[in-house]
């Protein structure tokens, strides 16, 4: 005997049956229109009324253009890169200038811990606690 197939969930209907009319996933078809330079609030208006005439034909749930913008919204590596420096500030070494690297101390009494070490070590072995740089 075949087993059983596992029955789709409405959403992976609307997306089979979106892709078949449209030939792309909802996701890409939003991000095209877009890029093409459509206003984002046509595009909720055209998205939403295709959305609902593919869901009123296979009988399900359409998914609605704003579940849709805020699941696939990530965001550009630009907008990362400010994030990430955002969050870590990285200081300058006092003596040469060069920016410091968070290193783990491997033995004696900074064993275990996080530390700054400058960058240029061997040539400058200046560090900084870990905790000096939180306030």
């Amino acid at each position: 005997m075949y087993p059983k197939k596992k029955p789709k969930s409405d959403r992976e209907r609307f997306e089979e049956a979106f892709r078949r009319k449209v030939g792309c996933t909802p996701q890409v078809y939003t991000a095209r229109k877009l890029a093409s330079g459509m206003q984002e609030e046509e595009l909720r208006r055209r998205y939403d009324l295709l959305a609902v005439e593919i869901a009123m034909k296979i009988h399900c749930t359409a998914v609605r253009f704003d579940t849709l913008r805020s699941e696939t919204r990530s965001p550009s590596a630009s907008e990362r890169h400010v994030e990430r420096a955002r969050r870590s500030a990285v200081p300058v070494c006092p003596r040469c200038g060069a920016r410091m690297v968070l290193r783990t101390g491997q033995q004696g009494a900074r064993k275990g811990r996080k530390y700054w070490g400058c960058s240029n070590y061997p040539a400058c072995r200046c560090t900084k606690d870990l905790e000096e740089e939180t306030p």
